[in-house]
């Protein structure tokens, strides 16, 4: 009931309170207590996605005490070896979610719930809904700590700020949690595409120019490029493309850039800033970079213009930022690119386009491509391959070869949406679920019905159906089979399957479960000692992987 009261006060206190996300709030508390270093800001290139949030550097250790930014109650906590790992939402009055991601540990009156939720599931990941009463923080109450657990590399707190009814993410440091900077951006080079009109790359048609930085900023040699005629085309024109990066004082690590513009003869064509972006539209991250470029050399480029179905919000101008040209043009341009402290940086060059014939382009045969504004299945007696409206980025080749196996397009292609795959199992001896769908070897989860196997896919290549009859493996790491006595806090465990996930694992102590983590960076499997630790105790693991193989491992020992 005092918790029903708090809230009702934390409510009413705000109610007031309008959010505009054009408005910076700025009174919000530090999430830690140490001085805020940035290591990663918001909007940074990661592979399929945007950084959707902030990272902090934690002085390079685990421990450092989160503390709640703002009055509210925690609304979702997760516990997963891989992503965000140990993970907690918090919902505040003012219609905004903090984030706090890659935890080590929760004070005990979070650690206690989640600890009764995991032994009422028998499953150290979990997800799940407190109530708006469970858990109420303080404005800068210590709730966890920091960690560098699920898919972070070193020891930070991944802090992010969502719309609490649409989710979408915020940029944290448009919110008060500005940092000192000084340092522009960094223009590193630059790249002329020829393009269609709905903002397609014309394969074979791009030019890579280094830019370079003298006493008076970045510049081009000569301050002029040159391209042949047949980057024209009838309908079609130039794209433009900057590899940028950001520094600030406090931090060596790059940084993304916050805002860019692209001035072409006096005319704005093309604009972006990431005060914002949805998770639904991040993996567009694939069509607003030059992906190939970066797949082959790891250089990222980002387009000052884009394709006519890139669903970012990121864009500020309504026109795809293709520029009309026509052979013996000469044009103006200026690039400029910022941070979200507004330091700056400009690139100013011309191009001159060469006298000639322009590109006549064939028109593309869609029994031969798929295309990103329509769908495509094919489909025999044994094969059905489902790809959906939206899936690719650009027009690509199907290039679909079958029966087994299977071979769509190529791995390096990206696509926006899952692919499904079904082929039948007629004739197999083996019970259904001993079999399984891979995509480049990978295991895909896949469902039995009717004879046949069905999966999705979240990317191009080669697919087959495999077999899996072998069952897990466990051994101990940090003591032997023979051990009798154990003085170690941490008992560790090998859990491996040579063919497909392990996707239950379970530890018993004389008959009762207890908690048994998975830390996925080292693939190591942990308890730690929480149980009475006189007299003899019997030890069990069961784990199964993803064709339901289990294993059973059981050892007698004093856990002193």
């Amino acid at each position: 009931m005092k918790s029903a009261i708090a809230y009702l006060i934390i409510l009413i206190k705000f109610s007031s309170f309008v959010f505009s996300q054009k408005d910076s709030y700025s009174n919000y508390h530090s999430p830690l207590e140490i001085p805020l270093i940035l290591s990663a800001n918001f909007g940074e290139i990661r592979p399929n996605h945007f950084h959707m949030g902030i990272d902090f550097k934690t002085k390079g250790v685990e421990g450092q005490k989160i503390l709640s930014i703002e009055e509210g109650y925690v609304s979702r906590i997760k516990i997963s070896p891989y992503g965000y790992g140990k993970v907690i939402y918090v919902n505040h009055p003012n219609g905004i979610t903090s984030v706090y991601a890659h935890c080590s540990a929760f004070v005990p009156k979070i650690d206690s719930i989640i600890k009764a939720y995991q032994t009422k599931l028998q499953n150290f990941e979990i997800e799940f809904f407190p109530t708006t009463t469970e858990i109420i923080l303080k404005k800068g109450e210590h709730f966890a700590y920091s960690g560098n657990t699920g898919s972070s590399t070193a020891p930070h707190l991944h802090f992010e700020l969502r719309d609490t009814k649409t989710e979408t993410a915020l940029n944290p440091l448009k919110f008060g949690f500005q940092i000192i900077d000084n340092i522009p951006p960094e223009i590193k080079g630059m790249k002329i595409y020829s393009v269609t009109n709905k903002g397609y790359l014309i394969k074979g048609k791009s030019k890579t120019i280094a830019v370079k930085k003298g006493l008076y900023g970045y510049y081009i040699g000569g301050n002029v490029t040159s391209i042949t005629s047949d980057f024209c085309t009838e309908t079609g024109g130039l794209g433009f493309g900057f590899e940028t990066t950001d520094h600030y004082n406090q931090s060596a690590n790059p940084l993304g850039i916050y805002e860019s513009y692209l001035v072409v003869d006096n005319d704005t064509i093309f604009r972006q800033k990431m005060d914002s972006v949805s998770f639904e539209t991040t993996k567009y991250i694939n069509s607003h970079i030059d992906y190939d470029e970066n797949h082959i050399s790891k250089r990222k480029f980002q387009k000052s213009f884009r394709t006519k179905d890139n669903k970012l919000t990121i864009y500020n101008e309504k026109q795809l930022g293709v520029v009309k040209v026509k052979p013996n043009d000469s044009l103006k341009v200026v690039y400029t690119c910022l941070d979200i402290n507004k330091n700056k940086s400009e690139l100013k060059f011309n191009v001159k386009v060469s006298p000639g014939l322009i590109n006549i382009l064939a028109p593309l045969n869609y029994a031969n491509y798929l295309f990103p504004d329509s769908s495509f299945t094919y489909q025999n007696k044994t094969t059905k391959i489902e790809i959906p409206e939206g899936c690719v980025y650009e027009p690509v080749l199907k290039n679909i070869k079958k029966p087994d196996p299977i071979y769509i397009n190529s791995s390096s292609t990206p696509i926006q949406s899952p692919i499904k795959i079904t082929v039948s199992l007629v004739g197999n001896n083996l019970p259904p679920e001993k079999y399984y769908i891979t995509s480049n070897s990978n295991y895909l989860s896949t469902k039995y019905s009717n004879g046949f196997l069905s999966a999705e896919s979240k990317s191009f290549g080669e697919y087959t159906v495999k077999i899996d009859t072998v069952k897990p493996i466990i051994a101990s790491l940090n003591f032997l089979k023979t051990d009798t006595i154990c003085k170690k806090p941490l008992l560790t465990f090998k859990i491996s399957d040579s063919k497909t996930p392990i996707t239950d694992y379970d530890l018993y102590i004389d008959g009762i479960w207890v908690v048994l983590e998975y830390e996925s960076k080292g693939a190591y499997y942990f308890y730690r000692k929480t149980i009475p630790s006189s007299g003899k105790h019997v030890l069990k693991i069961i784990a199964k992987d993803a064709c339901k193989n289990e294993t059973t491992w059981e050892q007698e020992m004093y856990l002193e």
